[in-house]
């Protein structure tokens, strides 16, 4: 019965959805080593969702928590999956970079004894492991089928969104078509991305301690404040003093960690990247953090002081 409802609902996402989007995702999906297919992903995050979010309802009228938690129970499975492929997607990205210098070194030796481009690729991918020798593996099968070798080289680069590779690249095209000797370019480059990776995680090394306080301030230490604020206006009104801002504090509460959530998502991305842009995937872990972190601290002690 469950196996025929996950079907029904796999097959209509799939005659309802663009199939431009489900072939967009599934090849992210593939990328980050996902194997399975983007209408059934999608029906298990929907099912998941409907579950949780009928979980949260019955623990509502239990425990009294906020009806947004339950709405947030709702979104869950949607924030672990984007969270866990974010997370595959830089993974594999920082895998390809690093392993980059050994491999253009590797290139550089098999043309040093004579080999060409295309054969030392071949005999490279005979042996090496790693995101960046599949990738070298798919190239050397569309180019198998007549595709050109020049366009199926940029889409490694397009494809997993890296400038470096694409700039790497496009030497490395520009080198062949000039005629000009591409084993000494490609060592030249190799040395220039070692100092450029041992720069990066200097620098990451460097700030992390900063980040870390960053991220506890955000989801931690100020929704608790912000909890306990809020239960301070709600003891006041209990024992009979009127405060005109107690139906305020809620919604200001509420914004206040959502502007900085973003505030900090975006300072991050800079930070760590220096792309603001890479930040985004930082508020998709904050925001739902911070909220859980501040209604539960209410609810807890709500609970323990008896309001």
């Amino acid at each position: 019965m469950y196996i025929q409802i996950f079907k029904l609902i796999s097959n209509y996402i799939k005659r309802n959805i663009s199939q431009d989007f489900l072939f967009k995702l599934q090849k992210i999906l593939v990328n980050t080593s996902i194997y399975i297919r983007a209408e059934d992903l999608i029906a298990i995050i929907l099912l998941l969702s409907l579950f949780l979010f009928i979980i949260s309802l019955i623990l509502l009228s239990v425990i009294k928590w906020p009806i947004i938690i339950s709405v947030l129970f709702l979104f869950l499975p949607s924030v672990i999956m984007i969270i866990y492929i974010s997370y595959n997607r830089e993974h594999r990205k920082e895998n390809i970079e690093e392993q980059l210098p050994d491999y253009l070194n590797q290139i550089a030796s098999l043309l040093n004894v004579g080999l060409g481009f295309e054969s030392a690729l071949e005999e490279l991918s005979k042996t090496s492991k790693g995101p960046l020798n599949n990738e070298i593996k798919q190239l050397l099968i569309e180019t198998q089928f007549k595709k050109p070798f020049n366009e199926s080289l940029m889409d490694i680069a397009n494809r997993n969104d890296l400038d470096n590779l694409r700039y790497i690249f496009q030497i490395i095209i520009h080198t062949r078509e000039s005629g000009g000797n591409l084993a000494e370019v490609l060592e030249d480059i190799s040395h220039d991305l070692k100092e450029i990776i041992l720069l990066k995680k200097q620098r990451r090394a460097s700030v992390m301690m900063s980040v870390m306080l960053i991220i506890i301030s955000s989801t931690i230490a100020t929704p608790f404040a912000l909890g306990m604020i809020g239960l301070y206006s709600e003891f006041i009104e209990k024992i009979g003093k009127n405060n005109p801002l107690i139906n305020t504090i809620p919604l200001a509460s509420f914004g206040y960690i959502t502007i900085q959530s973003i505030l900090v998502s975006f300072l991050l991305g800079v930070v760590l990247y220096s792309n603001y842009k890479k930040g985004v995937k930082y508020l998709i872990i904050l925001l739902p953090s911070s909220l859980i972190v501040y209604f539960v601290s209410r609810m807890i002690f709500t609970t323990i002081i008896g309001l």
